[in-house]
């Protein structure tokens, strides 16, 4: 099974939430809190999306990111590009090397449809149209940050520890 990777699925929760109007520039943290990515990880995606012209990064105080166009405007494939990089599918659906026609493997033409077909469809889908369908779908503006969990202060039998959340 062929699946878009992490990174690509966090770049893409991070991007929907600079797309909400309550979220439109905030701080790598705040946005690591609210989406539950890990801060140096959202950070590095941030870098890869700002390379790629597709955020904007401001310093300083009231400093943050910022979508660098409409959620309209950002597809999933540019999404894809900017942090799995230009090889991010295969040309060989086996795995090998790039088919030529001396060694055309037996799923090249299979593959090649398939491969136009992923891509097309990432290339029409905007962080927009994500949005959308998962606030259709019920779900809710991306998560709060979880309550911080420390150990309570030891009472009853010793030994035995009780988190407060």
């Amino acid at each position: 099974m062929m699946a878009l990777s992490q990174t690509t699925g966090y770049a893409v929760m991070a991007l929907g939430c600079l797309a909400a109007p309550d979220c439109a520039s905030q701080r790598v943290e705040q946005i690591a809190a609210a989406t539950g990515i890990p801060r140096p990880y959202l950070a590095k995606i941030f870098n890869d999306l700002q390379r790629h012209g597709l955020v904007v990064a401001k310093r300083g105080y009231k400093g943050g990111v910022q979508l660098a166009r409409a959620a309209s405007q950002i597809t999933l494939f540019q999404i894809v590009e900017a942090v799995d990089g230009p090889d991010w599918i295969g040309d060989c659906m086996l795995g090998g090397e790039v088919c030529g026609e001396a060694h055309l493997c037996p799923t090249a033409p299979f593959w090649e449809k398939t491969r136009a077909a992923i891509i097309a469809e990432l290339q029409r889908v905007t962080v927009e149209d994500v949005m959308r369908a998962r606030a259709g779908a019920g779900a809710s503006a991306p998560r709060q940050a979880p309550p911080a969990v420390r150990p309570a202060k030891r009472r009853g039998r010793p030994g035995r520890r009780q988190l407060i959340i």
